[in-house]
């Protein structure tokens, strides 16, 4: 079969009949210096198209077909109108398209309905589900009936597609947990799980969206045990999962055990078992287990807590400083469960090691240094700002706004008592003349005040 070559733009051409053909014919000849090999009389008569390069026209309609099969959804169309031969090879793709614009514009679950009825009928390949599919699992967020049907029906229709299938079925399920109710997130949960299973092994799958999805869970009662079962039924999937979905429910499971009862006998055992498996990651996959396990000591006994901070401190230390500037996002919490002069020590230990962090992870590892100190003395809050902001050094206005404005959603800056904003506001204030901040910016920021410190929304 005839292919492109590699240096044809083909989105950039979609209204460029000529650049769509100029590629091919620009396509390697024989040397003029080579000698023609001797045909008969008549092979000239009998090809008449072998002295001159294969161009548009000499494509079959299938090509054509196929080189449709990757333009974009939206320019669907235009490619579809370079001829009338190429009209009518896209013929599908037309289809398709017309699918993938009423959906953007479907209002009611009937809508929704009625179009995956007509696709069912129409559309052969499950492949070209997947645009069509894409838009309706936007308009879900507009529903306000017939929500969880529609939910059902599309997670199961992306079931079907090959390869994009899975990635739509992840948006729908870190889409829909936002905006359900328990009662109808049971449903869907345990819809999506059954689908989850019916996957071969090894192939990509929605177990870490399942795994957040725990959070949407009440904490269990005798009436409503859910929680707990869900829970021990991902965990006892680790070990068959790839390194990468480990990676990602690790950190997921250990937040998650505040969900159990404080008095369950149970979690040191579960905390223990998700210490061992991220301790059999690879190093380079380590990094927000290891914050993750920081962040969850509370859960262990008063006693427990230094020596398993001090055991999760030098583990992160000892990774890449890709992996320790991702710990760092989390590993501070774990100096809640130290006393005073312990947190001022490994305050003064973490500092040290601050210029490992890559600068694309400076901002999320200043928001987990700055979030501790919701639970730090007076004196102490000071420093943890001073060490936060270092690791902001050089960023600009709307970086910092970035990191106040997460701050202030983790309930960090709406904690502060009047002495501790006080320490804040002169320490940003400090930060923004250092990094030379315009005088606007300066105002902007003091302007905002009352809104930093109050209750998220």
């Amino acid at each position: 079969m005839l292919s492109l070559p590699m240096d044809c733009d083909l989105n950039a051409a979609l209204n460029n009949y000529q650049a769509y053909i100029c590629p091919l014919e620009d396509r390697p000849t024989l040397a003029a210096s080579a000698s023609p090999p001797l045909q008969p009389p008549s092979a000239a008569w009998a090809n008449p198209s072998a002295k001159r390069p294969t161009t548009y026209q000499d494509l079959p309609s299938e090509v054509i077909a196929r080189i449709g099969d990757y333009v974009p959804v939206q320019d669907v169309m235009s490619f579809a109108t370079v001829d009338r031969r190429t009209y009518s090879a896209m013929q599908t793709r037309r289809l398709v398209h017309s699918y993938w614009q009423r959906a953007q514009q479907t209002v009611h679950f009937g809508s929704i309905h009625r179009l995956l009825d007509e696709m069912d009928d129409t559309l052969t390949d499950p492949a070209q589900y997947a645009e069509p599919l894409n838009a309706l699992c936007q308009r879900l967020k507009t529903l306000r009936a017939g929500r969880v049907n529609v939910f059902k029906r599309l997670f199961a229709a992306a079931q079907r597609i090959p390869q994009d299938g899975v990635q739509i079925q992840k948006a729908l399920l870190l889409m829909h947990r936002a905006f359900t109710y328990e009662r109808e997130w049971m449903e869907l949960f345990n819809f999506a799980y059954a689908l989850a299973e019916q996957r071969e092994p090894g192939q990509d799958n929605v177990w870490p969206e399942l795994a957040l999805g725990l959070s949407n869970f009440s904490p269990d009662t005798p009436e409503t045990p859910h929680f707990v079962q869900w829970y021990d039924a991902i965990l006892a999937r680790l070990p068959s999962l790839s390194v990468a979905e480990q990676a990602q429910i690790i950190p997921t499971l250990t937040r998650l055990l505040h969900k159990f009862r404080q008095d369950d006998p149970r979690i040191p055992e579960l905390y223990t078992l998700l210490h061992d498996y991220a301790s059999r990651l690879p190093p380079s996959h380590q990094g927000a287990s290891v914050g993750a396990l920081s962040n969850s000591l509370w859960v262990l006994s008063e006693a427990e807590q230094p020596a398993r901070y001090v055991q999760m401190r030098d583990w992160a230390l000892s990774l890449s400083d890709d992996q320790w500037g991702i710990s760092l996002q989390y590993l501070p919490a774990g100096l809640l469960g130290l006393s005073p002069k312990q947190q001022t020590q490994e305050l003064a230990l973490l500092e040290r090691y601050l210029a490992r962090v890559p600068a694309a992870q400076r901002t999320q590892a200043a928001i987990g240094i700055i979030s501790c100190l919701q639970f730090m003395s007076d004196s102490l809050s000071k420093r943890v700002w001073q060490q936060g902001l270092r690791l902001l050094n050089g960023v600009d206005e709307i970086t910092l706004w970035k990191v106040l404005s997460e701050l202030r959603k983790e309930y960090v800056l709406y904690s502060l008592n009047n002495r501790q904003w006080k320490v804040a506001k002169s320490e940003i204030m400090r930060f923004m003349k250092a990094n030379q901040f315009s005088k606007p910016a300066q105002a902007r920021i003091q302007d905002n005040e009352p809104w930093l410190r109050s209750w998220p929304d």
